[in-house]
């Protein structure tokens, strides 16, 4: 168990319980009970919800550090499906006991938001990047927001990144062999390198 959560209230990291993940097992459906927040120790969980037509939508991918099914912690049931991207570890603590932690231990409750501040920053920064019309701006947009001065090591298959980004893989190969040609993006392995940031949302 990592340092900081063993300085939870004890009613609380008592009660949490270790929960093995394999690749495309389903934490929990939409619909479900919420009754359970989960952070990752290991692996990846991603939150998914479908539109009418079928498509899928990434609202949350979860990774080593953070949290899931936060937003449901005063809901009677899962807004969305948690399925495992890669294979690992989470725990699992019950939404009972966590509220009653939130209500009676003051600093654990500003630790709380300010997880929750984290979080919320980084979902407002995927629904902008969504909301850009091209799908070269949302690569921009994503290496200038994830990664170190342009540079990122990529830590998923394109495929999984297409569907973060809202696009079809084949799309985002294009996207990327044209950024390349133009000398706007630089690929070593699965380290990308943007070179230029230029205002065309053609693509």
């Amino acid at each position: 168990m990592e340092d900081w959560i063993k300085k939870f209230p004890d009613k609380l990291r008592l009660a949490a319980r270790p929960v093995d993940m394999s690749k495309g097992q389903r934490i929990f459906r939409f619909g479900d009970k919420a009754d359970a927040v989960y952070h990752v120790l290991d692996g990846e969980v991603c939150l998914t919800r479908f539109s009418p037509e079928g498509v899928e939508i990434v609202l949350h991918r979860a990774r080593e550090g953070d949290f899931f099914a936060e937003a449901s912690l005063f809901s009677a049931q899962y807004h969305c499906d948690a399925i495992c991207t890669r294979s690992g570890r989470c725990l699992q603590f019950p939404s009972e006991t966590l509220r009653h932690c939130l209500t009676n231990d003051p600093d654990f409750a500003m630790g709380w938001v300010a997880t929750l501040s984290r979080n919320l920053r980084r979902q407002r920064a995927t629904q902008e990047r969504l909301s850009l019309k091209g799908l070269r701006m949302r690569v921009i947009h994503y290496l200038v927001d994830r990664g170190n001065a342009g540079r990122l090591e990529l830590d998923q298959p394109i495929n999984r990144w297409a569907t973060e980004l809202g696009a079809s893989h084949e799309a985002l190969y294009r996207t990327l062999a044209k950024m390349e040609q133009e000398g706007v993006l630089q690929r070593q392995g699965s380290t990308l390198i943007l070179l230029q940031q230029q205002p065309d949302s053609s693509v």
